[in-house]
């Protein structure tokens, strides 16, 4: 476990970077104030079907720190590899409804920024995960 600092309210709990992902995934889908199922089943499929110990310790951080900083830990608690698996599973909730809302292109921009990654690779996830959310081409 890393220890990455304080908050405005106090100490950060120590947390790794399966809680990374946890929390940036918990910010994404608070981003347009909706909760769906859809991202919910994202978020579980990381995670298991019942609350853990990473959960809790992600829903405490969330709870007490800015988003900004939340960026900042997760971005500092990722490995480049970790940080493009978080950007896919980000990527895959903010579009589990088929639609990129403002509030949810915002946040991935942030952490775009933050993860350093480059606009190529970020195209490449977006087409997958667009490809992949595709219900349309099994409408009858």
């Amino acid at each position: 476990m890393t220890y990455l600092g304080k908050t405005i309210d106090g100490e950060v709990p120590p947390f790794d970077a399966h809680v990374a992902l946890l929390l940036a995934s918990m910010t994404m889908i608070a981003s347009d104030g909706e909760i769906l199922d859809d991202e919910l089943a994202i978020v579980r499929r990381l995670d298991g079907s019942v609350e853990t110990a990473s959960w809790d310790a992600a829903k405490k951080i969330r709870a007490n720190t800015p988003l900004d900083r939340i960026v900042e830990l997760v971005a500092h608690a990722l490995n480049s590899k970790q940080r493009l698996v978080t950007l896919a599973n980000l990527i895959d909730i903010a579009m589990a409804d088929g639609v990129l809302r403002e509030p949810e292109k915002d946040l991935l921009n942030r952490y775009v920024d933050a993860f350093g990654v480059g606009e190529e690779k970020v195209d490449k996830i977006f087409d997958v995960i667009t490809l992949k959310n595709n219900k349309t081409a099994f409408e009858r």
